[in-house]
């Protein structure tokens, strides 16, 4: 079949056409301008280039051309495609991993869409079984090489040296893209946009110490009241306003803290990914009022890992196998003092813990038990992954000096009781930072804190404990997650990079506080809109 007639027919296919072949892939929903491509199937190291189009009379714009991407038989001339901008070989490769590519198609390719009633089109020149698209070397080896000469997160535009397929026009020099990434609710601000988007399964199954998950990936699925946007016009909850007044009567939220990893200053969270290589452990809950729900499951966690060396004592291990995330609670093995650093019994065996839990870390993030509210240990941290992208795709998790005694959805639990409760914050609830992105950019604060400050207003902050002393705060990934393994803490590199107060001791003190008006900016976003409720 030709792919005039697949284009007809709207359907994707790897006809071979030209040299190499060619792989249509149909939009599979389009809004506002957004269009999905469902890429499942799509080997990544065989991409060598692609196109955003859509199928209608080839038709010469003032600014840019269209490209006939294919002319045969009774089909010759008639059927062409606006072909505007190839897309970075990079970005496809990442959203094939990924399984799927979310564009925002304009111009021409938009256009046509709408004349011919058809959905866009991604065109992927792919390479044949045994090829790569790349020079040399192994499948990807090319980007790897580029990535480690320009440094993270400043990989140039990739250019292609492809020559154009036959009976193929490229496009013209100076045409206006048509194609641009595509997040929910607005544009992405800082960092690597193309993945604005990504899901549990980007990466996932591979992480260890040598491949930590990048800002790119974020736990639980779509649906995690976590990794949800609050919407434009939320309901208010109808005491936000005395709630705000009660927490910002506390003071003004703490600072987030780097370079205490393994120290008795970390009560953050330590995050671990476990493969099939690992040891396996025995899990105990020891606490007098009951047995836990993860009592004698057995699973494997890194050798090297150990639990934060705070009071919290907490350690996360996400079983990359099974896909759950174990959330443990004072973690602390059989002989080791409270004080000590939380190291694992050679090659396996038993552990102990106070208390812990577990969820999918494909599904919503709630249900688990080494919080106050349930919410599973990922659920909400700031990595340093997020920090160094410049971006944070999910709400955030903040204790708060006391609750009201009560909890909201999503939480499932409770912290410590304020003494006079009446307006104190309740378990589970959402505060928003109400700020424009506009706003938020006009700030004269470093450009780390408008990372933060984006998700706040974006997502927002669910109360998930309670500190007993310190007004407010956010939760970073513990550094334990890197210096386990000998690797340099990561939020101490940024920091330093970042130009962010340091001590005498070498701790990093991000200022969260400073140059917001929490009282004025901060709200209480009513429960039903996480719950998806609001009559």
């Amino acid at each position: 079949m030709t792919l005039a007639l697949l284009l007809a027919f709207g359907l994707p296919a790897s006809p071979a056409i030209g040299k190499p072949p060619l792989r249509v892939i149909s939009a599979s929903g389009e809004s506002r301008g957004v269009a999905v491509f469902k890429l499942r199937g799509l080997d990544a190291s065989r991409v060598r280039a692609a196109w955003v189009a859509a199928d209608g009379p080839g038709r010469r714009g003032r600014k840019g051309g269209h490209a006939a991407a294919a002319r045969s038989g009774s089909a010759r001339g008639r059927l062409k495609l606006s072909l505007r901008r190839q897309i970075r070989v990079s970005r496809l490769r990442l959203a094939a991993r990924r399984g799927f590519l979310r564009l925002r198609v304009r111009g021409a390719a938009r256009r046509q869409a709408r004349r011919t009633a058809r959905r866009a089109k991604l065109v992927v020149s792919v390479g044949r079984s045994g090829e790569c698209g790349c020079s040399s070397g192994s499948p990807g080896q090319a980007v790897e090489k580029k990535a480690e000469k320009h440094g993270k997160g400043n990989e140039p535009p990739e250019e292609s040296n492809e020559p154009p397929e036959e009976g193929a026009e490229p496009p013209e020099e100076g045409a206006q893209p048509s194609e641009e990434e595509a997040p929910d609710g607005g544009e992405a601000s800082g960092g690597d946009s193309d993945c604005a988007e990504a899901g549990v399964s980007e990466g996932f199954g591979s992480f260890d110490a040598n491949n930590w998950p990048n800002g790119c990936w974020r736990p639980f699925g779509d649906a995690s009241p976590f990794n949800s946007r609050i919407p434009a016009t939320p309901r208010i909850h109808a005491n936000s306003a005395a709630i705000v007044d009660t927490l910002t009567g506390w003071g003004e939220p703490a600072d987030l803290r780097a370079g205490i990893a393994d120290t008795s200053s970390d009560w953050d969270h330590p995050i671990y990914y476990s493969k099939p290589s690992d040891p396996v452990f025995t899990l105990h809950c020891t606490e007098s009022w009951g047995t836990c729900e993860i009592e004698g499951h057995r699973i494997r966690i890194p050798q090297q890992a150990r639990a934060a060396a705070g009071g919290d004592a907490h350690m996360a291990v996400v079983d990359q196998a099974s896909g759950w995330e174990y959330d443990l609670y004072k973690y602390c093995y059989e002989g080791c003092g409270d004080s000590g650093i939380r190291t694992l019994p050679q090659g396996g065996g038993d552990v102990y813990f106070r208390w812990g839990g577990r969820t999918r870390i494909d599904g919503d993030g709630l249900g688990s038990d080494a919080t106050a509210a349930h919410f599973g240990l990922t659920a909400g941290v700031i990595r340093a992954g997020e920090m160094e992208r410049g971006r944070i795709d999910h709400a955030l998790f903040i204790m708060v000096r006391c609750d009201s005694g009560q909890k909201v959805f999503p939480a499932g639990g409770l912290g410590a009781k304020c003494s006079s409760s009446g307006n104190a914050p309740a378990e589970g609830m959402r505060f928003q930072l109400a700020m424009s992105a506009a706003q938020i950019d006009a700030l004269s604060v470093p450009a780390w804190k408008k990372t933060i400050l984006r998700a706040m207003a974006e997502y927002g902050m669910y109360v998930g404990d309670t500190t007993g002393s310190t007004p407010w705060n956010l939760v970073f990934e513990s550094g334990s997650t890197y210096t386990s393994f000998g690797a340099e803490d990561r939020l101490a590199r940024f920091a330093k990079q970042a130009g962010v107060r340091q001590s005498s001791d070498g701790r990093y003190y991000f200022d969260v506080a400073g140059g917001i008006d929490w009282q004025r900016h901060l709200r209480v976003v009513d429960p039903c809109v996480a719950q998806g409720a609001c009559a």
